[in-house]
């Protein structure tokens, strides 16, 4: 990644990741500054986003990547007419950030 980061010649490079927290994504959580995680609008996946940014504070504070930051979470497959993806959305902006979330 340093290369590209030394070559300055993007603004913005995407890791599409697998949704595990497995060792590429760790690899790549290490070499990016910011997340972007798309989010399904459903209650086991607040869990899942809880834990990575649990795994995100840890590779912080334990000195791996100390820029790393959450940038944003993507809602997906998001149904305005459920309750369900009213509060996971409202769970989303509660815990993580107003309305770039």
């Amino acid at each position: 990644m340093k290369p590209v980061l030394d070559a300055e010649r993007f603004d913005l490079v995407l890791v599409d990741c697998p949704p595990s927290l497995g060792i590429l994504t760790l690899n790549a959580f290490a070499a990016a500054d910011g997340l972007l995680i798309p989010l399904q609008c459903e209650y086991y996946a607040l869990e899942g986003i809880s834990m990575a940014n649990r795994i995100l504070g840890q590779l912080r504070d334990n000195g791996v990547n100390p820029r790393l930051e959450l940038t944003g979470v993507v809602m997906t497959m998001y149904d305005g007419r459920t309750k369900l993806s009213q509060q996971v959305v409202s769970e989303v902006r509660e815990h993580f950030g107003g309305p770039g979330v």
